[in-house]
């Protein structure tokens, strides 16, 4: 929906301005119109006149701002203040721009009748499937306040997760950088000071020396070339992981490294039992919970494997012989979901499973990182002393020709 800038004058003459956002000019004239007002000048907002209008530069709604929204409106209708109560204290809190303009447009919504999962259905981008589901199910069973918290705590758990991992990540990371940092240093700057020293020497050179000193002037002559090859191989990475194919080839490649692929198959048990456990405790139905947890899983060929569990079910057999059939799950997640449905309480047996693989990822994650962070150093260890060994080297020779 278009947003327009306007400056109108009222029946005592005086200038006041504003922004709306309306299906068209015609009915902010209208509007405009009925309230008294005469229109001094409408403008559009589009990229040209304003730059956040450029999808590019929209501030992205994050899962930080999603708990956060869906914190404070559970907070508030267990108060007892309305729906539209609510949404109007939330978006002037708001400070996210992307999301403040969802609740503006959502609460216009509201104040005209419309329920509050239509407006949010406006908004695909911004509100994932599962808030959508689970806040219909929770209009029909009129327990809003409840779907936010479990929605908030939901969100919680899965941003928590997000920050262990990147945090586990960002030591080797940063160990990874340096390094790569000083071996540039040493080829582009140390090898040429020591080839020059000697070639004034006038030594036949050894080829493991010769080869480190060729590939030096090669690097510091066409820099540029790696340069390409670097930003080529980040921008195809990005576009292959946009694509079905690519993406599905690069999941099938994690899920077959060693240890890798331990943790993102415990990664995926731990988001499927508590999105389902979430899912189910708000009413929403086996069939359409699967349909949200197969979205939310990320991974592409777990989510293929999901279609036929989906259709499966469909088909009358239980999620328990769904899931087995996957192959993909542990034991102990297939027992917990097993003993769930015979004893009719499986959001619970969910969450409970969801609990115990949200500690064993973080052991996980733990001892990946404690085989990574030594690996890396071992490996560029290797590279810093096959540099030095070629300059040294010649060096050593040098000197004992000379004694």
């Amino acid at each position: 929906m278009p947003v327009f800038n306007y400056k109108v004058k009222n029946a005592e003459g005086m200038i006041l301005s504003g922004e709306t956002k309306l299906e068209n000019r015609d009915k902010l004239m209208e509007l405009l119109s009925q309230n008294g007002y005469t229109a001094v000048e409408i403008i559009e907002k589009n990229f040209v006149n304003d730059i956040s209008q450029i999808k590019l530069f929209k501030k992205k709604v994050k899962l930080v701002d999603l708990v956060q929204f869906c914190r404070q409106f559970s907070i508030m209708l267990e108060a007892g203040i309305s729906l539209a109560g609510a949404l109007d204290v939330i978006r002037e809190q708001t400070v996210n721009p992307t999301l403040k303009d969802c609740l503006d447009d959502m609460y216009s919504n509201i104040q005209k009748g419309i329920s509050l999962s239509t407006a949010m259905r406006a908004f695909p981008s911004v509100f994932p499937p599962i808030l959508l589901s689970m806040v219909e199910a929770g209009e029909v069973s009129g327990q809003l306040d409840r779907v936010f918290t479990r929605l908030a705590d939901q969100f919680e758990k899965d941003y928590k997760q997000k920050q262990k991992i990147k945090g586990a990540m960002t030591y080797p990371i940063i160990i990874l950088v340096i390094a790569v940092i000083v071996v540039a240093i040493m080829v582009t700057v140390v090898i040429p000071q020591f080839g020059n020293a000697l070639k004034g020497m006038n030594v036949e050179l050894p080829k493991l020396t010769q080869f480190m000193m060729n590939m030096s002037n090669f690097v510091t002559t066409y820099w540029y070339i790696f340069l390409i090859l670097i930003v080529g191989l980040i921008v195809g990475l990005k576009a292959m992981s946009d694509s079905n194919r690519g993406k599905l080839l690069l999941d099938k490649m994690m899920l077959k490294i060693p240890m890798v692929s331990d943790v993102i198959r415990t990664m995926m048990t731990a988001r499927l039992s508590r999105t389902l456990s979430t899912l189910l405790s708000s009413g929403v139905l086996m069939i359409e919970s699967m349909e949200i947890t197969r979205k939310v899983l990320g991974n592409s060929i777990l989510m293929q494997k999901m279609e036929e569990v989906i259709e499966n079910l469909k088909s009358g057999h239980s999620l328990t012989v769904s899931i087995t059939e996957m192959q993909y799950f542990p034991p102990m997640a297939l027992s917990m979901i097993k003993t769930g449905e015979e004893s009719g309480n499986l959001d619970e047996t969910l969450k409970k499973s969801a609990n115990f693989f949200e500690d064993q990822l973080e052991e996980k994650i733990q001892k990946l990182t404690t085989f990574i962070e030594p690996a890396i150093m071992i490996v560029l260890g290797g590279v810093v002393a096959f540099i030095i060994l070629s300059v040294l080297y010649p060096m050593i020779s040098v000197y004992q020709n000379m004694g």
